[in-house]
């Protein structure tokens, strides 16, 4: 894999997680929506709230709400996703595990080509389950 098609896969693999949170945080702004604070400003409560922040903040207002849109098995997923994200987001180019280019202009590591594919495939399928899920919400009148 050359670098650029990396930095392809690289720059898709971050949209879909951007789109994952944004879900999420529609799910919580729908959740806690009332009559006293509509979605919008429901949706501005998380808007500056972190990955994980909003995988358990979604998780309590189910509880609170007694609603199961996401299972505890999602939720475990959710956090590997986070995990994940953070990697991509914060560790690939200088963490203890980088990914590195050859003079050539080639990924030196076949795992870090196999990591990026085998995660945003990850990430594809867990923006279409919250989707679903959110699709599945009973709306409020």
């Amino acid at each position: 894999m050359t670098e650029t098609e990396f930095r392809v896969y690289h720059s898709r693999l971050i949209e879909y997680y951007q789109l994952i949170e944004m879900r999420l945080k529609c799910i919580c702004a729908e959740l806690l929506a009332d009559e006293e604070r509509g979605w919008f400003e429901r949706l501005r409560d998380c808007e500056t709230d972190p990955f994980g922040l909003l995988i358990q903040k979604t998780k309590d207002i189910q509880n609170q709400k007694h609603i199961v849109l996401l299972s505890q098995d999602d939720f475990k997923g959710l956090k590997e996703l986070k995990e994940k994200r953070n990697y991509w987001a914060h560790q690939c180019f200088g963490g203890l595990n980088p990914i590195t280019f050859s003079s050539e202009g080639t990924v030196k590591s076949i795992w870090g080509i196999q990591k990026i594919i085998s995660d945003l495939e990850d990430a594809m399928k867990w923006d279409e389950t919250i989707t679903e899920r959110i699709n599945a919400m009973p709306r409020k009148k």
